[in-house]
């Protein structure tokens, strides 16, 4: 009798942190807009939580979190998400080649609800002083020129400038 109420007990503590886990994460959702944006738009290739997928989509699990710290890289991630990105890439070692398309049919807001939460949840604290992105800053990197062509270029250049490879 002892060990079926241990069993009993311990498998309702089981589910008991299953269900504090499951709330502490709802709870590190900063930006649920964004999250619902990503959801909808993004996770068909970055996948849920932003793993990535092999050979196809990087994750999105650390570099947007460099890229927001610094001003090359806070150019760098609404370009990305404004006008698409093609081209060979690398992120921690792994090798991805795929044709991001653009988003700009979403609101400056969408957008940067998005980026904030890839930066400010999926990334966790290696954000480092990063501040959260403002529609009027995804307004202002909407006047710029730009294709997917140059966004690529422009990604060689923040990544070399951070040291990320």
């Amino acid at each position: 009798m002892k060990i079926d109420t241990l069993k009993s007990c311990a498998a309702a503590a089981l589910i008991a942190l299953g269900a504090i886990s499951g709330a502490a994460r709802a709870e590190a959702i900063h930006f649920p807009a964004g999250k619902a944006t990503f959801d909808a738009r993004c996770a068909v290739c970055h996948q849920a939580g932003g793993k990535g997928q092999d050979g196809l989509a990087p994750p999105l699990t650390a570099y947007p979190g460099h890229y927001a710290a610094s001003a090359q890289g806070r150019h760098q991630l609404p370009d990305t998400v404004l006008h698409g990105m093609y081209g060979e890439i690398r992120v921690a070692d792994k090798t991805y080649n795929f044709k991001m398309p653009n988003f700009d049919s979403l609101s400056d807001d969408e957008l940067a609800q998005v980026l904030n939460y890839v930066v400010f949840d999926l990334n966790g604290s290696s954000h480092g002083a990063a501040k959260p992105f403002t529609a009027a800053e995804i307004k202002a990197a909407r006047a710029k020129s730009m294709d997917a062509g140059a966004v690529y270029a422009q990604r060689a250049a923040v990544t070399k400038a951070l040291g990320l490879r």
